[in-house]
């Protein structure tokens, strides 16, 4: 196959294209999310179905309506807590994923010093018209 760009060997055949390569950038990042969400949320669904298999099983051996009552009054509370425990594992992945991923695409946006600086020493230019509403 011919290149597009014709060059000799001392010159790349390739451009460089910094906006394609923030684009891969950010869907690999997005895809490091995506995988860790569906990990952690495939063992949940498997560990819920589990449960709630047990408790068909023991539904199927309840005699009364009191016994019925107890047993899905324990399933219930047993799903609540799945569910909390869940919704903070979601929450720790977030912020593993967030804290670690997301502070090293920082060099795509430039880097910033306190007060504003940046590091060539000019200041950053803010628009004096804006004003925070209360």
């Amino acid at each position: 196959m011919e290149d597009s760009i014709p060059g000799d060997a001392s010159k790349p055949t390739r451009l460089p294209n910094p906006f394609l390569d923030f684009a891969v950038t950010g869907l690999a990042v997005q895809l490091k999310f995506w995988q860790a969400y569906q990990v952690e949320g495939a063992g949940w669904v498997a560990k819920r179905m589990r449960k709630n298999l047990e408790q068909l099983r023991t539904l199927g051996h309840c005699c009364d309506a009191k016994s019925l009552s107890e047993c899905q009054l324990g399933w219930l509370r047993e799903i609540q807590k799945d569910y909390a425990e869940e919704l903070a594992r979601i929450t720790a992945t977030t912020f593993t994923l967030g804290l670690g991923e997301l502070p090293g695409l920082g060099w795509l946006f430039g880097k910033r010093t306190a007060g504003g600086q940046q590091p060539d020493g000019h200041a950053r230019k803010s628009r004096p018209d804006l004003q925070v509403v209360a």
